[in-house]
């Protein structure tokens, strides 16, 4: 007798009896099946970033071109609040009602013309970025024909007033020379003037030695060394002379005590030259440097250093201009009685030299113009004994005045720089 299932039984053996006939699909028919339920969307993301592409590079090139078209346009034009506005938007601003002037007309026409469209320079500029292209090629021609025509009108009113120009430096240079004049008066208010004599005694200082060069004399060859000693100063026989200075300075006061000075002056300088009269003989003179190009100079002399047939005395004079300028300082004393010291720097100007030049043998005087120097300075140093009289003050002392560069050119091997020692008088008057 078969056994009965039940139907809880029978589903189950039904279960098991399936399952071992199930089939199960290879890897390709469940691949097919995915794309059939999940189909594939790569061609939709292609797509979008076409269309994205060639959107943006569609509106760069519309944006770039209407922003070239606009720079043309209204490069001219304010488009900034905060900056400060030209005075041709200060007319559109205020609607031009402004004093009637030259070029009424033009502004009339641009009047008219401008509210028509607009009052203020932000209008045209709105409705020209909210307008379709054509109105805004529009507003904008309108706007550059505007501010071409306020352009001319704003040349037109900036002419420059010539005579204006021409009367302010009239006026500037009478008021510097106002200035001037005026500081003039100023100095010559507080400024003092001196004459002043100076009797002096001349002298020289000489350095230098003898040429060890062979110079032929007449018919013979003489060594320079041979019979005269080797430096100037044991060759030669000088003694001073008597000089003269004579001038007029301006003292200015720069504090209490420290006073400038500034003048002009005349020297004469002079001292005696011990000599022989002799037969005619040459006199040369080596220079520096003969041996690298120098060429010596010879001149005819007639006096001898050493020996002849009769003494002779020689001056050597100089006549001199000189620019002293320098500093009086008081020492002691008030302005009643005081004593001082001063020093100045005097450019020189030698105008007339009479000076015989000793031969580099130390053995001939002669002259010999081309060796003289003409320019020099000089410095000076005084002490002076002041007191006043009525309006006058008076000045006595010591000065000593000395050459600073030689006599002559740097070519001649011996030097010579001038020297003066004297006595000097002044009287100082204060011009009110």
């Amino acid at each position: 007798m078969m056994k009965q299932n039940t139907p809880e039984e029978l589903e189950e053996l039904l279960r098991e009896r399936s399952e071992q006939y199930l089939l199960y699909p290879s890897d390709k028919v469940w691949s097919n099946i995915r794309k059939e339920l999940h189909p594939s969307r790569s061609w939709l993301y292609v797509s979008l970033m076409v269309l994205l592409f060639l959107g943006g590079s569609t509106a760069v090139m519309i944006k770039k071109q209407e922003k070239s078209s606009w720079v043309k346009g209204v490069s001219l034009i304010t488009l900034h609040p905060f900056m400060v506005p030209t005075p041709s938007e200060k007319l559109i601003q205020n609607n031009f009602e402004e004093p009637k002037s030259e070029g009424n007309i033009v502004k009339n026409d641009i009047r008219h013309t401008f509210k028509n469209h607009t009052t203020s320079t932000s209008v045209p500029i709105k409705s020209m970025l909210n307008g379709s292209i054509e109105e805004r090629k529009k507003d904008l021609l309108l706007a550059v024909g505007i501010n071409t025509k306020l352009q001319a009108l704003e040349t037109k009113t900036q002419v420059p007033d010539f005579k204006a120009l021409k009367s302010q430096k009239k006026n500037a240079i009478v008021n510097t020379l106002d200035n001037i004049l005026e500081q003039a008066r100023k100095i010559g208010k507080d400024a003092r003037w001196q004459v002043y004599i100076t009797p002096t005694i001349g002298y020289r200082r000489l350095a230098g030695k003898a040429s060890s060069l062979a110079y032929n004399y007449s018919s013979f060859s003489l060594s320079t060394n041979a019979m005269f000693a080797r430096d100037v100063n044991d060759a030669v026989s000088h003694s001073p002379g008597m000089g003269l200075e004579v001038g007029a300075a301006m003292y200015y006061p720069l504090t209490k005590r420290l006073t400038l000075k500034a003048g002009l002056q005349a020297n004469y300088n002079h001292y005696r030259i011990n000599a022989y009269e002799s037969v005619p003989e040459i006199a040369n003179y080596g220079v520096n440097n003969l041996n690298y190009g120098g060429i010596g100079i010879s001149a005819i002399s007639t006096y001898s250093n050493d020996n002849g047939y009769s003494k002779a005395t020689l001056r050597n004079e100089h006549y001199m201009i000189s620019v002293p300028i320098g500093v009086d300082y008081r020492v002691a004393g008030d302005q009643k009685l005081n004593f001082s010291v001063a020093s100045t720097i005097q450019p020189t100007y030698v105008f007339t030299n009479y000076s015989y030049l000793i031969s580099t043998n130390l053995r001939n005087y002669a002259k010999a113009p081309s060796l003289n120097r003409n320019w020099n300075i000089n410095s000076a140093f005084e002490a002076n004994l002041n007191f006043e009289q009525g309006d006058y003050k008076w000045s006595i002392g010591p000065q000593f005045r000395y050459q600073l560069f030689s006599s002559f050119k740097e070519k001649y091997p011996i030097s010579e720089n001038l020297m003066d020692l004297g006595i000097k008088v002044g009287v100082i008057k204060t011009i009110k």
